[in-house]
């Protein structure tokens, strides 16, 4: 029923986003051709790196997007989180936080996009070993679904953003007291 639910949402993000797409103006810089979509695939490729600071860490995230018709996007995002954790008495813990997934994204109106993703994420949580009683640490997976949307600074060539994601893995996740909201930050090249 979640998985309906996911895929209800994001097909109402589609039909949102193509009345703004439809009317997206092209760049006055720009001259594009009437088969853009058959321009070389060299061309429809676009690259992104987030940045992630806080909470003690900081992160990497790189995508590639492959624009393979109109204002839609798909591509493969990774995202590589470092912290450390002080604990009284002993060693600080470091954590490091992985993900993999896809995602898809619409360009709806100038720098304005929607988009979805499915992510699988490996992450790191203090526990207690119950034999010395000091704290380690255990690496947990979860799936991750992101829906958000995001503002690009860029006309073609690079650019930055910024966008606000929701997690619905982490919503329905009863174990954990993590924020479900993501903002993101990120720079771009040719999207």
């Amino acid at each position: 029923m979640r998985t309906f639910r996911i895929i209800a949402l994001c097909l109402v993000m589609v039909a949102l986003a193509l009345p703004l797409a439809a009317q997206r103006k092209s760049s006055s810089k720009k001259k594009k051709s009437k088969d853009e979509d058959q321009k070389p695939l060299t061309e429809r490729i676009w690259y992104g790196c987030g940045l992630g600071i806080g909470g003690g860490g900081v992160g990497l995230s790189p995508m590639v997007g492959y624009n393979f018709w109109g204002p839609f996007s798909i591509g493969p995002r990774g995202s590589v989180f470092f912290s450390s954790q002080k604990v009284i008495g002993q060693k600080a813990l470091n954590f490091w936080d992985t993900e993999a997934g896809g995602f898809l994204r619409i360009r709806a109106y100038r720098g304005l996009f929607l988009q979805g993703e499915l992510a699988n994420a490996w992450y790191q949580v203090p526990t207690v070993d119950p034999n010395t009683g000091l704290f380690t640490k255990e690496t947990l997976t979860r799936n991750n679904q992101y829906v958000g949307l995001g503002y690009n600074f860029g006309d073609g060539g690079f650019g930055s953003e910024i966008s606000i994601f929701y997690n619905f893995g982490i919503a329905n996740d009863i174990n954990t007291n993590e924020s479900p909201l993501q903002y993101r930050f990120a720079f771009t090249y040719r999207f």
